[in-house]
């Protein structure tokens, strides 16, 4: 019986042991599992050694080490490439910490086969012709110069219309209305009184008597001439009441310009008064484009630049213009420069009030630009350069041999009048002003041999009236002194001479004083070549292209390859963007290579995995 019991307990004792054995097995391997991680930690932490194994190798003999770019804890006493990412090891010092260039702001390093999968491509930075094209909106305008508004200088009624509607074209010269004022007789009785007054002088008379006389008529004729009448009026006037003695009632307002009629404000049987504007004239033959500059193409638009202009009611042609403007002032609403281009129009198939599109190509180069004129003067007149210097140097001859005459000198004259000939040479081969060249050489070999009385009855009185329609037709360059025709009422002559005190070639010392200034001549400006105007390649400038350049805030930056592989990040200013390209101010050399495809991919690569000057400088 006890026995029975003794081996029951034993047995249950080895049954309670074996299963708190398992139980034991089983807590254990659920602490295992539910700590492994923080065991794992401890187990790492006390196993680890206190330097890295690749560290050690910094123990070595000798001075240099390499080191990995991407991997800083890579550092190997021999050449070779990192385990990690495959690049090869960089030389240094023991030591030495990773130094960059003070133009550098980072440096990336790339294996072959992550550059290949990226398609990271290089250029080297290279010289070329930039040529920005710029595109401006305007509208098309008159042109300010070539209007003419008929104001009325004296008051009177308009009896006869001869222009009758607005759009219809005139010529310079054309009859535009006819005014009868009981000024106008008044002053045209007077004139022609005392012209024939003048004309009768006995030779005899006292230089008192003659002075009068003179005086009267100068008087007379210039109230005239600043009513605006022509010479070409006067001549006719004088010619009628010297065969009828009949004096005209009405004065024949013509017109200034050639052009269109473009206003009216009179009608026929109307009155006018001083200062009234019955007419304005326009020529179309050049407009004015008033454009719209953006802010940022204001420093690039110089006055002179040639313009393509095309409008939409005629899209497949070009008109051409100039530059010939800037406003001072920016409008502050719509942040653009007005600026002004003269459009040639020789067809007259453009139209005020058109909406057009210009287009400017700009050569790009890196040198300062010089200081450019705000406006560029204009002329009344346009002609070819060599037209207009051949007829100023003629003019210098003419007006010698003009004073020696005043002062009833005989000597010289002849061979002066021969000058003014040579002088014209060059003209001879133009259709428009050979017959006058050809009426003043032979008014020159006509004072050979011959007497001073002769001399300005006939060659000096020819060639003056061929000189006088020639600079009509051509001008006297814009920097030139002034130069008018004046009119002796005794001669039945004209002459020029500078403006002024009259001094007349046809009676000397005699009647030095009789006549007076009809008009000015006109001041020429040499004409625009009618040629399609286009920008003239400049230099070469050091450019990269666009793709390769990543805006880093404030500041661009680029990547430049140092040595396989190895990209640095170099900060560059730039100029304004032409096509694909920048010019380059600094920043780069000529002959660097540079990222242009992958850039960003370099660059967030860089970001990524900063270098250490990448880390502390911010581009």
């Amino acid at each position: 019986m006890n026995r029975e019991l003794i081996h029951n307990a034993g047995t249950v004792t080895k049954v309670a042991f074996a299963r708190l054995r398992f139980l034991c097995v089983f807590l254990i391997a659920a602490l295992l599992v539910g700590y492994w991680d923080d065991i794992r930690n401890h187990l790492d932490k006390w196993t680890r050694p206190a330097v890295a194994p690749d560290a050690l190798a910094q123990a070595s003999a000798g001075e240099i080490e390499y080191y990995c770019a991407m991997h800083s804890n890579i550092v190997r006493s021999e050449p070779g490439n990192c385990p990690i990412c495959g690049m090869p090891l960089i030389k240094r010092k023991k030591g030495e910490q990773q130094q960059l260039p003070a133009d550098v702001l980072a440096r990336v390093q790339l294996s072959p086969q992550r550059m290949a999968l990226a398609g990271i491509a290089t250029t080297p930075v290279e010289k070329r012709v930039l040529v920005r094209q710029i595109h401006a909106l305007g509208v098309l305008d008159y042109d300010e110069t070539k209007i003419a508004r008929l104001s009325a200088w004296v008051a009177g009624r308009a009896d006869q219309l001869f222009v009758q509607y607005v759009g219809q074209a005139v010529k310079k010269g054309d009859p535009v209305y006819s005014l009868y004022s009981p000024d106008v007789y008044t002053a045209l009785r007077e004139y022609l009184v005392s012209r024939q007054r003048v004309n009768q002088l006995a030779k005899d008379v006292s230089e008192e008597t003659k002075a009068d006389a003179v005086t009267v008529y100068n008087a007379s004729l210039q109230k005239l001439v600043l009513w605006g009448m022509s010479q070409e009026q006067l001549d006719q006037a004088d010619h009628e009441f010297d065969q009828t003695g009949k004096i005209p009632t009405h004065l024949i307002v013509t017109s200034p310009i050639s052009g269109i009629v473009v206003g009216k404000e009179i009608f026929e049987g109307g009155y006018v008064s001083v200062g009234d504007k019955p007419y304005t004239i326009a020529d179309l033959g050049n407009l004015w484009l008033q454009l719209k500059l953006y802010e940022r193409d204001v420093p690039l638009v110089k006055v002179g630049q040639g313009v393509d202009v095309t409008v939409e009611a005629l899209p497949n042609d070009v008109f051409h213009g100039a530059v010939t403007f800037k406003a001072f002032q920016l409008d502050p609403a719509t942040r653009t420069l007005d600026a002004r281009v003269e459009v040639t129009n020789p067809s007259l198939r453009l139209r005020p009030g058109m909406f057009a599109d210009a287009s400017i190509q700009v050569a790009i180069n890196d040198r300062e630009p010089a200081t450019e004129p705000t406006t560029r003067p204009a002329a009344p007149m346009k002609v070819s350069p060599k037209s207009a210097e051949a007829f100023a140097a003629a003019l210098q001859p003419y007006l010698q041999a003009q004073t020696l005459l005043t002062q009833d000198k005989a000597d010289g004259v002849v061979e002066l009048l021969h000058q003014v000939a040579a002088e014209l040479g060059p003209l001879k081969d133009n259709p428009a002003f050979a017959p006058h060249v050809e009426q003043i050489t032979k008014a020159a070999h006509a004072s050979m041999g011959k007497g001073i009385d002769d001399i300005r009855k006939s060659s000096f009185r020819d060639l003056s009236a061929a000189m006088i329609e020639l600079g009509k037709e051509v001008g006297i360059p814009a920097s030139a002194k002034p130069v008018s025709v004046f009119h002796c009422p005794m001669a039945k002559a004209d002459w020029l001479q500078p403006p002024g005190a009259t001094a007349n070639p046809y009676y000397g010392n005699s009647m030095l004083t009789c006549g007076a200034a009809v008009e000015p001549l006109p001041k020429s400006e040499a004409a625009a070549a009618a040629t399609r105007p286009t920008t003239q390649p400049g230099e070469k400038t050091l450019s990269i292209p666009r793709s390769a350049v990543i805006e880093a805030g404030r500041n661009r930056v680029v990547y430049a390859e140092s040595s396989p592989g190895v990209f640095d990040m170099r900060s560059v200013q730039l100029g304004p963007l032409a096509g694909d390209f920048y010019p380059v101010v600094s920043g780069l050399s000529e002959g660097e290579r540079i990222v242009t495809a992958g850039a960003f991919l370099v660059d967030s690569e860089n970001r990524l995995n900063p270098t250490a000057p990448a880390a502390t400088v911010s581009p």
